[in-house]
């Protein structure tokens, strides 16, 4: 497996991850648009009850998708971390390779139904790297990105 290319599919995991939570921390600092407002408005007054905690609906939607950015993000770092410390990882077997592409592209095909184009690139990025890598040989020495 290639694992440059695992370090392009992990630093586009991290930019999504990143991306994602600047645009969350953006959309606060900003006003949105009156139907935007009047709908997170309903979504405040929305109480739910899950586990005997009360939580809205605003809340949750929040995060979710705080915690979709840090795991992103994380798992693009967990893979420059092991391409780092574990090259054999991805030296040796194809199950990391094949372990990335099988997470994100079902995120991908999720993004491509339901989200805006950014995290649909980054995550295409992602998956055409892991893919890549999956098909390509590895170099004699390991990827020192990350």
């Amino acid at each position: 497996m290639n694992p440059r290319a695992c370090a392009v599919g992990a630093w586009s995991l991290i930019v999504t991850g990143a991306a994602h939570a600047a645009a969350m921390a953006a959309g606060a600092a900003t006003s949105p648009p009156p139907a935007e407002e009047a709908a997170r408005r309903t979504m405040a007054a929305t109480h739910v009850t899950i586990a005997g905690l009360d939580r809205t609906l605003w809340q949750l939607f929040t995060g979710f998708s705080l915690a979709m950015a840090l795991f992103i993000a994380g798992l693009g770092a967990l893979n420059l971390l092991a391409l780092r410390r574990a090259p054999e990882l991805f030296l040796r077997s194809r199950a990391a390779g094949v372990l990335n592409l099988c997470v994100v592209l079902p995120a991908l095909a999720l993004s491509v139904l339901l989200f805006p184009p950014p995290p649909i690139l980054f995550l295409g990025v992602s998956c055409a790297a892991f893919g890549y890598a999956l098909t390509r040989p590895a170099s004699r020495t390991p990827c020192s990105d990350g």
